[in-house]
Formats: structure tokens, C-alpha cells, sequence
């Protein structure tokens, strides 16, 4: 397949550990299934990618992410459900369930390894042969019950079964894949996802919570994909149906019985009309109470002799033998004039046509003998005028029953043509939706991967901003820091020129602390000089509380702390010292308005000590 088919998926030759990626094997709403190559074994494998498209994406580095912040919680729920999943999956070792060899999580996702089988799936032998005859319908129906029914005792229900989900093997044994929905253990009360597949799924999946779940919701589906392989369509969906059960329309779902009539044996189609009831309670609750219908008392399907059991199951040919149209139910109401109705079987369409000619005929008759009686003979010759006459009307009567038969054929040809030409249509129709819904989801993921790109140009522009922005006020802060340095030099010397002139003074202890602080601070020995200065600052010394606040600024000797960086600068700059104005604007900058105002009302209250 083609690299724009599955624009989301790892390119061919990506390597994972000790696995390479060959192609691309098929593409969900829930994840990417590959062909990859284990290199440790030296041989082909399956793996199947988390990748949610609703809620993630594929970055550029190959990893893939929620596409968005209020979308991760909801992407790690279902990652974390995706992992156990296939630690689940790991437990069984059935020949009809698919085999999970490990699990990892690699790229901000997961991956499950897979044993990869040779074949086709069930969908797409029934895309080709329409239908399928009984003994290979219950060749792949009943290995898949035996290892559904280890999956149900386990405490898990598949949820998603359906033709697509089914493989079938080179040997033609078939294989459940993508328990893509076995998300919790029965009897738990979670609301589950719904990931639902129309026509397959209950009504009960489409509403419910798990506690209404179980096995019986697994023979429905199963009940669905025997029916699509029968009539050569999917039964109605599950809320189309509730609707003819709530009142508002008739109940549409035509029945196997009617559906299958004369291709199959009644046991069958009954069976499949029991999973495919609307209401869970009515239908089959175990997989082994649903395969004694299936087999009836013997253990053996009826019409079925004992070789079809114990044959091994042959490959299912590919050759496309015609569809045989799934016969709605034809009714007449009068000769000649022919109405489709599907509610009504096709095995009532030639009692239906022929009924009013028979009551024709059977009246015809009834007349002549009322009026045989009536004018019963008096004489000989009135006896053998009668019994010409009597003749005539039988010989006209066997004349138009012929004719009847005749237009009965016909009309049951017309049927079957209507049928047939109603079939086509709809999967002309089918066809066209379909292409629509292609043409639509393609439009969806490019305007999606279009918004992606802007979303990803919007954040690079933010981020070269914010660079910028970053670099201008470390620049302005380079600036600053160089002419502290000049004023402070400029102090300096103007002190050394005033001691150098004026006449020797003793200093007083406060600024000889102070100078044993700046001294200590000189020397890097910051804790002495914290301990120097903080006694300063608190007495009202600028100089001290400038130094302080250029500690907790610069996060030497006291932990870094923006808002008392801004309260001790806030101090010098009443104190009188020149350089704090334009610090403490510069660290206001790097706090929020509210830390302002609180920082402001504590320079505003405080007092010296």
C-alpha cells in the first residue's frame, strides 16, 4: 500500500528494538496494524499501534502525542487500557484467538506484537462470494465459539465482532482478532467507550454500561456475521430496529428463517434468529447454550452427515461463485399486479398469486353444480345436453387453471428479477455512500493535518517571541549590570578622592559592618556576608538592603526568591540608593500583578527595626 494511503503510519525500515517495519497491514480509528520483521527470530510478525486519531497525532520525531493539553488525560486512559488489553490477550493460547507474544511502549505509545497469519479475513471472502454454503459457514462459526467461550469464562467479552474481525487462515481455521473493546472484567459497572460496528452490534452496546454486557452481547454479533453470511448483507442496525420495537416504525429486521429459507437447514436459521434478538434477556446467555441450538441433541448440525465433523477444515476457495440474492418477501394482491414487501416470506409467493384464481376456479365449479342441481335432467336428452355442457365449462376451466399456472411462473420470475435489480441498486447505492464517507474523512484529515501545520506555525512564531523578548532583556539586564558597575566605580573613587582630601575621620561600626558584608560578599563567602547584612537591611540601611535584595535576586548564599528580591529593592530605592529603581522594575517584570500588589503592601507597612 502506498505511503499517502496511511498517512500516519511509521515508514517502512523504522526499526523498534529488535523489530523493522515492512508495511502497513491496515488502519483503524484506534490504531495501525503493521508486517514487520523480528530480526532476533527471523521472522514475520504483526504489531498494532495505539494511535487514536480523534485525540492524537504523529509528530515529525515519529513520536505520537495528544493533540492537545485537555485531550492527554483521556489519550493515557487509553493507552494504559491498550497495554492491558494485550497483557489480557497474552493469557489465551487457543488456535482461534489471536496469540499476543509482548507488549511495549515506545514513541509516547504502545506497541502489541502479534504472531502474524497467512490468509484473509472474513469480510473480504464474503465481499467475493456474497454468501457462503453451511458446512463452511459452521467450519469457521464453530472453532470461533470454543475460543470466545475461553475468552467469556476468563471474565472478558469481545465487543467488536464482526467479518473484518475474523481471519481466515491459509488452512482455512479461522482466528478472533482486535479485541479492540475488551476494555473491562464482567460485573463491573465502568462506563465502557462505545465502538460500535453497525448492524453487528446490539442496542445494548450502544447506551449501556458494561453491567448490561456479556456474552449475550458477543452472540448477537456473532448471530449478525452468520446472517451477512447468508443473505449477502448485514442485518438492519440495532437503533433502526428499536425503532419498529419503540413504535414509531414496523420492525424491519427480516428474519433467517425467511431470509435463508430452503438454502439452509431450519436449525440453523432458528439459531441465528434466537442471537439476533432485540432484547439481551431473550437471546442465548452462554456460548455452549447457543452451540447446543447451533448442533442440536446429537452434537451435529442437522443436514449435516457425520464426515463434515470430523473433515479438517480446507482452505475456503477464492473462485466467485454468483451472490445468491437475499430474498426479501414478495406478496401479490391480485393476478398480474406484484408488490415487494420484506416482512413477508418468498416462500408464500405462489399460494399468495394463485389464491384468488383458485377461489375463481373453485367458485366456477360451485356454480355448475348449484345449477346442475338446480336443472337437474327430466329426460334423456336434457340429461346428455347437460353433460355437454358440463363438460365444456370443465375443459374452460382446466384452460384458464393452465393459464393461471403459467402467469403464476411469470410472476414469480418478475419477482425474482425485481429482487435482483433491487439488490444491485442498493449496493450501487452502498458503493456511492461509501465513496462519499471516503471523500468526506479524506477532507476531515487534511483540513485536520492543515490545522496541525498552522497550530505548529503559530508555535514556532511564539517561540522565536519569546526568544527574542528573552534576549532583549538579557540584553537590557547586561546593560544594567554594566552601569552599576561604572556608578559603583565611579563611588568608589569618589570616596577614595573624599578620604584622599578630606581630613581622617573614624568610621562608625555600622559602616564598618557594612564594609566586612561587601567584603565578605566580594570574597563569594556569602553565608558570612548574609549574615552581615541581614541585621543592616532590617535596621534601614539602603546600601544593605540593596545588597540583600541582589542576593535573592541572584540566588547567592539564599535561596533565589523574586518577590523578596522586589520587597528589599523597593526598600533601598526609598532608602535613597540609585542603582534599586530600575532592579526592582526588572524583577516586577518576572512576577504576576497580584505578587506586586501584595510585595507593595508590604514595603508600604514595614518599619525598620
Amino acid at each position: 500500500m502506498s505511503e499517502q494511503a496511511f498517512p500516519d503510519a511509521l515508514q517502512p525500515q523504522y526499526r523498534m528494538h529488535w523489530y523493522t517495519i515492512e508495511r502497513v497491514l491496515g488502519q483503524g480509528g484506534f490504531g495501525i496494524t503493521y508486517l514487520a520483521r523480528d530480526t532476533n527470530l527471523d521472522q514475520l510478525v504483526a504489531i498494532k499501534e495505539y494511535l487514536p486519531v480523534e485525540v492524537a497525532t504523529r509528530r515529525p520525531d515519529s513520536t505520537v502525542r495528544s493533540r492537545s493539553d485537555g485531550q492527554r488525560e483521556r489519550y493515557r486512559w487509553g493507552l494504559d487500557r491498550f497495554i492491558q488489553e494485550a497483557r489480557t490477550l497474552a493469557r489465551f493460547d487457543h488456535p482461534n484467538i489471536v496469540r499476543v507474544h509482548s507488549v511495549f511502549e515506545h514513541n509516547g505509545t504502545a506497541y502489541m506484537v502479534m504472531r502474524f497469519e497467512e490468509g484473509d479475513n472474513l469480510g473480504a471472502v464474503l465481499e467475493r462470494r456474497g454468501t457462503l454454503p453451511e458446512r463452511d459457514l459452521l467450519r469457521i462459526l464453530l472453532p470461533v465459539l470454543d475460543g470466545l467461550e475461553l475468552v467469556h469464562n476468563a471474565g472478558f467479552i469481545h465487543r467488536d465482532i464482526k467479518p473484518d474481525n475474523i481471519h481466515i487462515r491459509s488452512d482455512g481455521s479461522p482466528v478472533l482478532l482486535d479485541f479492540g473493546s475488551a476494555r473491562h472484567a464482567l460485573g463491573k459497572a465502568h462506563t465502557l467507550t462505545i465502538l460500535v460496528a453497525p448492524g453487528y452490534a446490539p442496542f445494548e452496546q450502544y447506551y449501556s454500561s458494561s453491567e448490561n454486557q456479556g456474552p449475550w452481547t458477543d452472540i448477537y454479533s456473532l448471530g449478525a456475521t452468520c446472517y451477512r453470511a447468508i443473505a449477502g448483507m448485514a442485518p438492519m442496525d440495532a437503533i433502526t430496529r428499536s425503532k419498529g420495537i419503540l413504535g414509531s416504525t414496523r420492525e424491519v429486521l427480516v428474519l433467517a428463517r425467511s431470509v435463508g429459507a430452503g438454502r439452509y437447514s431450519a436449525q440453523l436459521l432458528a439459531a441465528i434468529d434466537h442471537a439476533l434478538e432485540f432484547v439481551e434477556k431473550n437471546r442465548p446467555q452462554t456460548v455452549a447454550e447457543w452451540r447446543r441450538e447451533l448442533l442440536g441433541e446429537a452434537g451435529a448440525p442437522a443436514g449435516a452427515d457425520k464426515s463434515v465433523q470430523a473433515a479438517p477444515q480446507p482452505a475456503i476457495p477464492s473462485p466467485t461463485p454468483p451472490v445468491t440474492p437475499p430474498p426479501p418477501q414478495p406478496a401479490a394482491s391480485s393476478v398480474g399486479t406484484v408488490r415487494v414487501e420484506p416482512a413477508v416470506s418468498t416462500r408464500t409467493v405462489r399460494p399468495v398469486l394463485r389464491a384468488p384464481i383458485a377461489w375463481a376456479i373453485a367458485g366456477a365449479i360451485a356454480g355448475a353444480v348449484a345449477i346442475g342441481v338446480f336443472l337437474w335432467p327430466r329426460t334423456d336428452l336434457d340429461r346428455d345436453r347437460r353433460l355437454e355442457q358440463i363438460q365444456a365449462q370443465l375443459a374452460e376451466a382446466q384452460k384458464r387453471l393452465a393459464e393461471d399456472r403459467a402467469l403464476d411462473g411469470k410472476a414469480r420470475d418478475q419477482v425474482m428479477a425485481l429482487l435482483a435489480e433491487q439488490q444491485k441498486l442498493e449496493e450501487a447505492k452502498r458503493r456511492q455512500e461509501d465513496q462519499v464517507r471516503l471523500a468526506e474523512q479524506k477532507r476531515r484529515d487534511e483540513e485536520r493535518r492543515r490545522l496541525d501545520e498552522e497550530g505548529q506555525k503559530r508555535l514556532e512564531e511564539k517561540q522565536r517571541l519569546a526568544d527574542a523578548r528573552l534576549r532583549k532583556e538579557e540584553e537590557a539586564r547586561r546593560r544594567l549590570e554594566e552601569q552599576q558597575r561604572q556608578d559603583e566605580e565611579r563611588r568608589r573613587l569618589a570616596l577614595a578622592e573624599s578620604a584622599r582630601t578630606a581630613p581622617p575621620t573614624k568610621p562608625s561600626p555600622q559602616e564598618l559592618q557594612l564594609a566586612q558584608g561587601e567584603a565578605a560578599l566580594a570574597r563569594r563567602e556569602y553565608e558570612k556576608a548574609y549574615e552581615i547584612l541581614r541585621p543592616l537591611a532590617y535596621g534601614g540601611n539602603a546600601r544593605a538592603q540593596d545588597r540583600l535584595a541582589g542576593m535573592y535576586a541572584d540566588g547567592t548564599g539564599v535561596p533565589k526568591n523574586n518577590n523578596q528580591a522586589y520587597i528589599w529593592y523597593s526598600l533601598a530605592a526609598q532608602g535613597g540608593s540609585t542603582t534599586a529603581p530600575a532592579e526592582r522594575e526588572r524583577i516586577a517584570r518576572l512576577l504576576q500583578p497580584v505578587e506586586v500588589q501584595q510585595a507593595d503592601v508590604v514595603v508600604q507597612n514595614w518599619r525598620p527595626r
